[in-house]
């Protein structure tokens, strides 16, 4: 079998399509091709984007023994999705399963002694290795000290390989300078190259997106709205926090959370919006976003209500900020008599909207707000709009086809964090 396959290692492409089962579009062929020591791709969704770099990964790390291919992101449930790419690829290889020594959730080991290793973006667990290839996915929200303090100097001894790829954010970073920079090889595919993706589903997500997400997203393209009330380099630096720390998103209930202070926002869906529930944690200074649920559209107030309960008895809530726009008193009264007592409604009016959006603000610009990567969450919080009204009230609001749900959710779970009253203006209900 390895004799069979020889022949077929001088070319990724070959390799792709002769080991792998994969033949490459000519934008992939032309990343799997590329032997520059640094490479940016900036690739809208649906482009085969990991696929590709997965493919490139196992193929450099078949024909060259020793060597070490480093995967990082900003979360390891992010660095995972790759890694799982490349795991599938392995495995269903004869090829390439008979020449794995080890295999664990989070690296897998060649007979010739090359590794390929999945972690999340932290200094701690990042700290002491070399590597060969560095692999950055959605490397817009990997801090730059990370990049340059920690992971360039993987690849002094080596000389080795750095690739960044992502879908755009913003342009105060270190991804988009390299994707500036003509020292740097940079591809960049728009989703409309690919002959999966169809005009019908392009025109669908533009129907269905704001103009800045659908540019980012499908077409790799650097955007902001001018009247972002949350700056992307601000959100950034939130993620970037939760990483130092370590944090992410705890995805489900079921399990056993440490003691602390917890406090919780519930933003109710109407219509056509989503229900949200925002849980964080305070914990030496900072509010940290611990949990977050988006519930399915339609979903009853019921099951909400008891998703919220269920959410108490784990974290022992010390108070739940709810926004009972809509769903008047009832609503309250019967999350209470399920047992949490320490609920409170808020009424959204342009008043408390300006307080709970400002409050919210005002944490991120301190560094007191950690935020785990949740792409969804960075843009709904990077779409809210604002403007002054006559009377000089912030006014804020969602561009069409978008949702912000989660930001209120998040909103109100930080101002359930304070610890002098809340104005009487906006409570409607203890």
């Amino acid at each position: 079998m390895r004799e069979k396959h020889k022949e077929f290692t001088g070319s990724p492409v070959v390799f792709a399509e002769k080991v792998l089962g994969m033949k490459p579009f000519p934008y992939q062929a032309r990343l799997l091709e590329d032997t520059s020591k640094r490479i940016v791709a900036v690739w809208g969704r649906q482009s085969g984007k990991t696929t590709t770099i997965a493919m490139k990964a196992i193929y450099f790390a078949d024909t060259n023994p020793k060597v070490t291919v480093l995967i990082t992101a900003p979360s390891l449930r992010q660095s995972m999705i790759m890694f799982d790419r490349i795991a599938a690829f392995v495995f269903s290889s004869a090829y390439l399963r008979n020449k794995v020594v080890r295999a664990t959730r989070t690296l897998i080991h060649f007979e010739n002694g090359s590794r390929i290793i999945a972690l999340p973006c932290s200094e701690h667990m990042l700290r002491g290795y070399t590597a060969n290839m560095i692999i950055l996915d959605e490397a817009s929200w990997i801090p730059e000290e990370v990049i340059t303090q920690i992971l360039f100097p993987m690849l002094t001894t080596t000389r080795g390989y750095a690739i960044f790829l992502s879908t755009p954010w913003d342009k105060n970073h270190f991804f988009y300078r390299a994707f500036v920079n003509p020292n740097y090889s940079v591809h960049k595919v728009k989703s409309e190259e690919c002959p999966l993706v169809t005009n019908e589903f392009l025109e669908e997500m533009r129907e269905n997106m704001t103009r800045e997400a659908y540019l980012m997203e499908y077409e790799a393209e650097f955007v902001e709205a001018l009247n972002s009330y949350f700056p992307q380099d601000l959100i950034r630096k939130c993620v970037e926090l939760a990483q130092k720390l370590g944090l992410e998103i705890h995805p489900h209930l079921e399990q056993d959370f440490p003691e602390g202070e917890y406090y919780a926002g519930l933003d109710f869906g109407k219509l056509q919006d989503y229900s949200v529930l925002a849980v964080v944690k305070v914990e030496d200074n900072t509010i940290r976003l611990f949990y977050l649920h988006e519930f399915p559209l339609e979903t009853p107030y019921a099951s909400v209500i008891g998703h919220l309960v269920k959410a108490n008895e784990k974290f022992q809530l010390n108070k739940v900020l709810v926004d009972q726009t809509g769903v008047g008193e009832p609503v309250l009264e019967e999350i209470r008599s399920q047992g949490v007592d320490c609920v409170e409604g808020v009424k959204f009016t342009v008043q408390t909207k300006e307080d709970l959006l400002s409050g919210l603000k005002i944490a991120m610009e301190q560094g007191r707000l950690a935020i785990p990567y949740h792409r969804q969450l960075c843009t709904q919080i990077n779409e809210q709009q604002y403007a002054y009204s006559k009377s000089g009230h912030l006014q804020f609001s969602h561009p069409d086809k978008s949702h912000d749900d989660m930001l209120w959710a998040l909103a109100l779970a930080c101002a359930a964090t304070k610890t002098e009253p809340a104005p009487k203006l906006w409570v409607v209900s203890r």
